[in-house]
């Protein structure tokens, strides 16, 4: 198994939307938990953040559109069912806004705000954020320009963030960077070393 953490470019208004709402947030957070292991259906879905299936649907259906999808369907006694699940499991959304400042949505750690806030690294001891900088090295999202990794560097000073920066700091700084370009970045970790993924598995199983 491993912790495969990918960035990618949020479209401001959709991001804002979420930034700004506490119950979108918990959705997204409830479904980046249930859907850890496989989907989930809707009706569970409700039940797990504590709202109407209704109200789900509302939200699912005019507010959070991009941040899932359906992965599978089947008929229960006529009833047609839909399991859902974010497009890419593991995904930190990244926006930057006015005066360089980014933004981070990032569901399965129910972090939702500022970089300068912190991030899921931040608690992770020191040993494992370094074990996990060596093994993502080799990406070739490392590639960058000396005149990228200078920017890069006023970007995270712009933001609070200490240089050399963490992996969560270096997929946000990088897809904030590349956002013009559209460019997504992914990283793998192996889960067994990724403390923030143990925990939350251990969360689950209470």
């Amino acid at each position: 198994m491993s912790c495969l953490i990918k960035g990618r470019y949020a479209d401001p208004r959709i991001c804002l939307k979420v930034l700004s709402h506490p119950l979108r947030r918990k959705i997204l957070h409830k479904l980046a938990v249930q859907t850890i292991d496989g989907p989930v259906n809707k009706k569970e879905l409700a039940k797990a953040v504590g709202i109407g299936y209704q109200e789900l649907l509302y939200q699912l259906n005019n507010h959070l559109k991009s941040f899932w999808e359906v992965k599978q369907e089947q008929k229960k006694r006529g009833a047609h069912e839909e399991f859902i699940a974010p497009p890419d499991p593991n995904t930190v959304y990244i926006m930057i806004g006015e005066g360089a400042t980014i933004y981070v949505i990032d569901p399965l750690a129910n972090i939702f705000g500022k970089l300068s806030d912190g991030t899921r690294c931040d608690h992770c001891p020191t040993e494992q954020v370094e074990k996990c900088l060596e093994k993502i090295k080799t990406e070739k999202y490392f590639g960058l320009s000396l005149e990228e990794r200078r920017k890069q560097e006023k970007l995270l000073a712009a933001n609070n963030r200490s240089n050399p920066p963490n992996p969560m700091d270096f997929i946000a700084s990088y897809i904030a960077l590349k956002s013009l370009e559209g460019e997504m970045c992914t990283v793998q970790i192996c889960e067994t070393e990724c403390h923030f993924i143990k925990a939350v598995r251990l969360n689950i199983q209470k």
